[in-house]
């Protein structure tokens, strides 16, 4: 992959992304986003750049992948330039497509150890951190961070210096630090930031759907201003990975279950029993705003097995064989596609 690959995309359509969620962005839930939405660009969990340069175990749980993932990127953070640098090197030799750099998470313990968001305030740092990495490998590194600090006052001349040291792609979470996940996420300040950068430039907090994000990458001020490159979808992605498709798409219950079923299966065959712990979170989340989901939720938390899966599933499907091919909306008006995530990504 060579360094243009972020701005030949979205030269080609609107960069539509799935952002990097401990937790959640792992091998299997990327293989089902890429399964359901193939043109969804694929962010990995944030790791630790020290620890991929020291575990080879870590290396081989965090950088093994399917090629169903292409285009994917590993999120990582630190705060030494050196090693950002060398973890750099590791990734790239496992085939990754490019490199995020986490320069925006709000946790106090990251900050606190000068990853994160702190790298916002220590700009030199942050801008070496770019220029090491860019120099040392030849796919592209971007960066995600947050409005700043307090405001966006200082957003531009930030990620400017950025991109002057070799980023080549710069995602903002509409937030700041100090609001973490409170409160709304505000285009206001992202879409001032891509009227001064030649990089693109990728909105993210509270977009729900394709959709939604489709409409909130355009400035509002519309004319001659520049519109942004492109969206990431986080939490509202969880149990509906069919948010990534155009047309506000919704899923019949079959198509539900057939995807917790294979979602269960992935996470076996990548993690074993731990991925049967995982799994718990996810199935009930597929069923959300069903009226009757919680006749099945004390089973979906307790599975420890795929054939523990199949066994719910085969029973919802017995229990609700004559809805298997309505759409949530059809028997709930009420629930819709939109509630299941929360919007905080």
């Amino acid at each position: 992959m060579h360094k243009n690959f972020w701005k030949e995309l979205a030269e080609k359509w609107p960069i539509s992304a799935l952002a990097p969620m401990d937790g959640y962005s792992d091998s299997p839930y990327r293989q089902i986003v890429k399964k359901i939405a193939p043109e969804t660009v694929v962010f990995s969990e944030f790791y630790s750049a020290d620890g991929l340069v020291h575990s080879k175990d870590l290396q081989r749980k965090a950088l093994t992948h399917d090629t169903k993932e292409y285009p994917l990127i590993i999120q990582i953070f630190w705060k030494d330039p050196a090693m950002f640098r060398e973890a750099a090197k590791i990734i790239e030799g496992y085939g990754i497509t490019g490199i995020d750099i986490n320069m925006g998470c709000p946790a106090k313990k990251v900050v606190k150890s000068g990853h994160g968001s702190s790298l916002m305030i220590n700009r030199d740092t942050a801008f070496q951190i770019v220029e090491e990495m860019s120099k040392a490998v030849k796919i592209p590194i971007s960066v995600k961070t947050r409005l700043w600090w307090a405001d966006h006052a200082l957003l531009t001349e930030f990620c400017t210096g950025l991109q002057n040291a070799g980023a080549n792609l710069i995602t903002v979470h509409g937030r700041t630090y100090q609001q973490a996940f409170k409160g709304s996420a505000d285009f206001t300040g992202i879409y001032d930031l891509k009227q001064h950068l030649s990089v693109p430039v990728i909105g993210n907090g509270d977009v729900m759907s394709y959709e939604d994000g489709m409409k909130k990458i355009i400035h509002p001020g519309g004319g001659e201003y520049k519109n942004l490159d492109g969206f990431m979808i986080g939490r509202a992605s969880f149990g509906n990975p069919w948010c990534f498709l155009a047309g506000d798409y919704e899923p019949t219950l079959a198509e539900i279950l057939e995807t917790m079923m294979d979602h269960g299966a992935l996470l076996w065959k990548w993690k074993d029993r731990k991925g049967m712990m995982e799994a718990r979170k996810h199935l009930v989340q597929y069923l959300h705003g069903f009226p009757w989901v919680k006749e099945y939720r004390t089973q979906l938390v307790h599975v420890e097995s795929v054939e523990d899966i199949r066994k719910v599933v085969d029973t919802i499907k017995g229990d609700h064989k004559e809805i298997l091919k309505q759409k949530l909306s059809a028997y709930n008006p009420e629930s819709s596609m939109a509630v299941w995530g929360c919007g905080v990504d």
